[in-house]
């Protein structure tokens, strides 16, 4: 791995606000802890116009009532507000966020269906987009697994993108199992839609003008039903 990624990795902080806004302020110091603690970082601005407050007015960031699913998009940030002699109160400070984190993306264009291997995939800083939930990769933990969708070059890697470990994909191969008086014929076969191993499935065999249908008893038998 490129040791200024490592480096890169290892000292990643949340960018300051540009508003010289004292809600905004507060709300940034609750961000910044959330974030140093997940290894991301932030850009950030205030969907809000500036608010004045009062003189003697404190104000402290609070935590999230719980942790969120990190999305780059709007979110509001909760600042306990104090006024001098008055009853405190909690204001939700409105706010658009931009993540950046740690991600394995495509070294190439990928198949479903394909194999992970070791360069076809690399460890980048990311800009996620808004709507997709951030999972910050592990250096130490390199994907593995098959694709459920084909990936672009670029494309971010999701635990989402991975098949389950029991899982097939339109177009595999398997052989299907036929038994006719005692006597059992195998036939190379290819998947026509995706299953699981203990599904029911159907299969295009070699030499077969009509499908076959039957349960898959593992990743490479399909058990044809009679």
């Amino acid at each position: 791995m490129n040791p200024s990624l490592v480096l890169a990795l290892c000292g990643l902080t949340a960018v300051p606000f540009a508003q010289a806004n004292p809600l905004c302020e507060a709300a940034q110091v609750g961000l910044e802890r959330f974030a140093r603690a997940r290894g991301l970082t932030a850009e950030v601005r205030c969907r809000a116009a500036a608010q004045s407050v009062p003189g003697g007015v404190s104000m402290s960031a609070m935590e999230l009532p719980r942790s969120p699913i990190v999305r780059s998009g709007p979110m509001t940030w909760p600042v306990r507000v104090q006024p001098g002699g008055g009853r405190t109160y909690v204001q939700q400070v409105p706010l658009t966020v931009a993540w950046t984190a740690p991600a394995w993306v495509s070294a190439r264009d990928l198949r479903a269906g394909t194999e992970l291997r070791s360069g076809d995939f690399e460890l980048q800083l990311h800009r996620w987009p808004e709507g997709l939930v951030v999972q910050p990769a592990d250096a130490q933990a390199q994907p593995f697994g098959r694709l459920r969708n084909a990936l672009h070059t670029g494309d971010v890697l999701t635990s989402a993108a991975l098949l389950p470990a029991d899982a097939l994909v339109r177009g595999d191969h398997v052989i299907a199992l036929l038994v006719q008086g005692g006597v059992e014929i195998r036939l190379p076969a290819r998947l026509l839609a995706p299953t699981s191993v203990g599904q029911l499935a159907r299969v295009q065999a070699s030499g077969r003008a009509a499908p076959l249908e039957g349960r898959l008893v593992d990743a490479q038998t399909l058990v044809v039903n009679e």
